[in-house]
């Protein structure tokens, strides 16, 4: 069970840090080229958010679960599971106070696409921004942290 555990924590949270790059890259040029009109920007972000947070979900949700599967257990020291089972919990918790208190209310001054942005929307903007790459760079830890070889399993004596 602690191997398999080790395995979806391995894989999602590699492929979350791999899927909030490759959104940030892609966000950012979506909403810096030229040609894109603010009208069709706020389509784009109406689009790509979505989905963003809905992989973040499932990806940090998987590794939350395989993160129960190896507490405790001699794979990895208590200490690092310990360690990277917090971070995954800081991590989610940016998660949903992202979605609810940042994105949310950006979102909603972006509603209908091509409205004039209010006043307090490069503030709100600016905090995803920050609160985004603290996600990913948290991360990223983590998954460097269950990344690194495990202890070596001794071989059972007859």
């Amino acid at each position: 069970m602690q191997s398999t555990s080790l395995v979806l924590i391995r894989f999602c949270l590699s492929a979350w840090v791999g899927a909030a790059v490759i959104f940030v890259i892609t966000g950012v040029q979506d909403v810096t080229y030229q040609p894109f009109d603010s009208l069709m920007r706020d389509q784009l972000i109406s689009l790509h958010f979505p989905v963003y947070y809905t992989m973040a979900w499932i990806l940090l949700g998987g590794t939350f679960l395989g993160c129960l599967g190896i507490r405790n257990k001699e794979l990895i020291s208590r200490g690092r599971a310990n360690l990277i089972f917090c971070l995954v919990v800081i991590i989610l918790g940016m998660s949903l106070v992202d979605y609810i208190w940042i994105y949310s209310p950006l979102e909603s001054m972006i509603t209908p696409p091509g409205n004039p942005r209010p006043a307090n929307f490069r503030v709100y903007h600016q905090a995803s921004k920050y609160v985004n790459s603290i996600n990913i760079l948290l991360s990223l830890i983590a998954a460097v942290l269950i990344n690194l070889p495990v202890k070596r399993q001794r071989p059972i004596e007859s």
